[in-house]
């Protein structure tokens, strides 16, 4: 993705690799969180809102696959607690 790619952007590629997801047809899905996409990361590479972490939380669970989040490490930042606290808000809440 582009450097500064937001919620919309991220949602659209997300939906793309759903797609694929869908056609391989996997019994279930193990997400390697990158919370580092947020707004607030230090590196800058993306622009993620913490309310576009709840949206792509709901997108995963409308994949309808047992799920798996793997929270990766190596990064800093003040948000990372929300963020995670919304992808997995917006996961049950799509349930």
């Amino acid at each position: 993705m582009p450097i500064g790619t937001g919620d919309d952007g991220y949602l659209q590629a997300l939906g793309m690799a759903g797609k694929m997801i869908e056609a391989f047809a996997p019994g279930a899905l193990v997400v390697a969180l990158g919370l580092d996409a947020s707004e607030h990361d230090p590196l800058a590479g993306l622009a993620v809102t913490t309310d576009g972490f709840r949206r792509i939380g709901q997108s995963i669970a409308r994949m309808g696959l047992p799920t798996v989040f793997v929270q990766e490490g190596g990064y800093l930042s003040d948000i990372l607690g929300a963020n995670l606290t919304a992808v997995l808000a917006g996961f049950e809440a799509a349930h």
